[in-house]
């Protein structure tokens, strides 16, 4: 599995390229914004999407929906607790009106078992940033969202956020890994479990 990385939109958002190198299928984690520019990398190295993973339904993290569902024709999957912020999204900060950027096509559930571009994807629903956020773990690596961060975790003052349930998704779903499981936020750099067990001050 190779990994690719974009920053796209305001907030930075981190929008993952999982590929199948043999295939040249991909599995897309969180398009967070600039849709037309994800289709153009996609394009570029001559990928098939076969699925878009949603770790959330901030719009930060979906804002590029509407573009890369048409341009590529993937499921789009999303947790149980978020399905309704696909069909009613608001922005977190900006006035506007809302959003339908369509119904998800599989709603995520605990375990839940994921194939798409000859990869395997296992589900951890994370609740805490919000009701029905989700964690996807691929081989040694965990595209975990906004639950946790380098160094830090997701915030919690937004609708649907709450600080406990966020600490006990952590420590239940994601600190039982092996140190050497690498982490891939939806915001900032890589991490791993070992350093946020160790380092991460919210967890101590």
């Amino acid at each position: 599995m190779k990994i690719r990385l974009m920053e796209v939109g305001p907030f930075c958002t981190n929008c993952y390229l999982a590929e199948n190198e043999e295939t040249k299928h991909a599995v897309l984690i969180d398009p967070g914004d600039d849709g037309d520019r994800i289709m153009d990398v996609i394009k570029k190295y001559g990928l098939t999407i076969d699925a878009i993973l949603l770790t959330h339904g901030h719009e930060d993290h979906i804002g590029g929906l509407k573009e890369v569902r048409e341009g590529t024709g993937a499921k789009v999957y999303i947790g149980e607790g978020d399905a309704d912020m696909l069909t009613h999204a608001k922005s977190m900060f900006f006035p506007g009106p809302v959003r339908n950027y369509g119904a998800a096509d599989v709603i995520v559930k605990d375990n839940d078992e994921i194939e798409a571009a000859g990869l395997k994807f296992k589900a951890l629903t994370t609740p805490g940033h919000t009701r029905g956020g989700v964690c996807y773990v691929a081989e040694e690596a965990v595209f975990c969202g906004d639950t946790i961060f380098a160094e830090s975790v997701g915030r919690t003052d937004l609708p649907g956020g709450n600080y406990g349930q966020l600490l006990k998704s952590i420590k239940e779903k994601i600190l039982p890994m092996a140190d050497d499981v690498t982490l891939l936020p939806g915001h900032g750099p890589a991490t791993n479990v070992g350093w946020e067990r160790k380092r991460n001050p919210f967890l101590q």
